[in-house]
């Protein structure tokens, strides 16, 4: 018995990696023509124009969003400023704000 498996198992075990890839190729192709049959009456010239609009809509909200994090960064910069002059104006109780004049 061992000497059958010693003398036929690689060809035993390369009949079944034979049969394995057959069967991955027909199922393989079985989905590629699922697919082509999917988009058979797809019209490609509305897809192509979706495309364009979602990547429009991608850079609009990419400038939204820039734009919130650069108001974001500005509001904390005021906040950090204000901090800074009531702090200053606690150590010394004579020092004033300077107010902006305009002309």
């Amino acid at each position: 018995m061992m000497q059958f498996f010693g003398q036929y198992g690689g060809h035993l075990c390369g009949f079944g990696g034979f049969l394995a890839a057959i069967a991955a190729l027909l199922y393989a192709r079985a989905r590629v023509a699922q697919f082509e049959q999917s988009v058979r009456d797809l019209d490609w010239q509305q897809v192509s124009e979706l495309s364009l609009d979602v990547a429009k809509l991608k850079k609009a909200s990419q400038k939204w969003q820039n734009n919130v994090n650069a108001q974001e960064k500005v509001s904390q910069k005021d906040l950090l400023e204000r901090a800074l002059v009531e702090r200053m104006m606690q150590q010394n109780g004579n020092v004033q704000q300077i107010r902006k004049i305009e002309m």
